[in-house]
C-alpha cells in the first residue's frame, strides 16, 4: 500500500513537472501577413486600415488606441477587395 502511495505520489510530480514545461512552451500565436504590401505591427490603428473611401479622413481617436495585427504599408491603403494598394490607384479605381 505504501508502495503505491509512493508511485502515485512519483508520478503525480513527474506530471506536474511536464505540465508545468509545456506551459512555457507556448506563448502567443505568430501573425503572418500575406500581402506583399502588409505589414505586421504589434500596434496598429484600432479602427483598422485607411481604405480608398477614407484615406483623406482625420480619425485622431483611432490613432490614440491600437491592435495588433498586419496592416497596409505607409502610402498604401485598403482596396474594395482588401488588398494593400497604392493610394493613388484609388483614383483609377472609381
Amino acid at each position: 500500500m505504501r508502495l503505491a502511495t509512493s508511485y502515485l505520489a512519483i508520478i503525480l510530480i513527474i506530471g506536474t513537472m511536464l505540465t508545468a514545461i509545456v506551459a512555457q512552451g507556448t506563448g502567443p500565436e505568430t501573425i503572418v501577413c500575406y500581402d506583399p504590401n502588409e505589414v505586421y505591427d504589434d500596434c496598429g490603428p484600432a479602427c483598422g486600415d485607411r481604405t480608398c473611401t477614407n484615406q483623406r479622413k482625420n480619425d485622431s481617436a483611432c490613432r490614440r488606441s491600437c491592435n495588433p495585427g498586419c496592416f497596409c504599408r505607409g502610402g498604401y491603403v485598403r482596396n474594395k477587395s482588401n488588398r494593400c494598394v497604392p493610394s493613388y490607384m484609388c483614383q483609377s479605381m472609381g
